[in-house]
């Protein structure tokens, strides 16, 4: 139970906000509307299989989800050359992809192992007794006790599975622009944006 609401509320969260991004006009919005596809897919898919849970159907599902699911970093990794290839700066927005997206998946893996039951941080004397804590208060809410025990807490899990990835990139590009602004930068190494050089090919 506490894996399927981590499962949905992480990839709903992640979908809902890359399939936000993919309705501007940035370079890599074709690419986010294919991962937020992946993810809001994959937590319909999870409710899918809780509800209909021992089916040969919902197995089959959800492993097909799992296994596409596998194509969300790598594309990932496909928007951030999006966005180097149509910077005017590509070195130093190179800099800045690689630094955010290495901190990122760098925190994620952390997290993935620290979110686990039996980690080191489950077993915090301090992490079990906010724990605590905080379903005595749910059982003791009039609204919040109607939710099954551990329900909020595996949403606010996974809902801050989504903010330290999202700050993890922040503070990885950021170190990148700093490193970019001593080398790249510094030295005025500027390019033209990549579909301009097409454009200007084709005429």
């Amino acid at each position: 139970m506490s894996s399927y609401i981590y499962d949905v509320a992480k990839s709903l969260g992640f979908g809902v906000r890359n399939d936000v991004k993919a309705m501007g006009t940035g370079s890599d919005a074709d690419v986010r509307a294919v991962v937020g596809g992946i993810q809001t897919t994959n937590a319909g898919t999870s409710i899918f299989a809780e509800v209909n849970k021992g089916s040969t159907i919902s197995k089959t599902a959800n492993s097909a989800a799992k296994y596409v699911s596998k194509a969300v970093n790598p594309l990932l990794c496909v928007a951030g050359v999006a966005r180097v290839a149509a910077s005017d700066d590509r070195p130093s927005t190179a800099i800045e992809e690689i630094c955010g997206m290495g901190t990122m998946f760098g925190v994620e893996g952390i997290m993935k192992q620290q979110f686990k039951e039996g980690s080191a941080l489950a077993e915090c004397k301090l992490m079990k007794n906010s724990i605590n804590n905080f379903n005595q208060f749910c059982s003791g809410n009039r609204f919040l006790s109607k939710f099954k025990a551990g329900t909020i807490g595996n949403v606010i899990k996974g809902l801050a599975f989504i903010v330290g990835s999202m700050s993890a990139y922040a503070i990885g590009q950021s170190i990148g622009s700093k490193i970019a602004d001593n080398t790249t930068r510094k030295y005025a190494f500027v390019t033209q944006p990549y579909n301009e050089v097409l454009s200007e090919k084709e005429v």
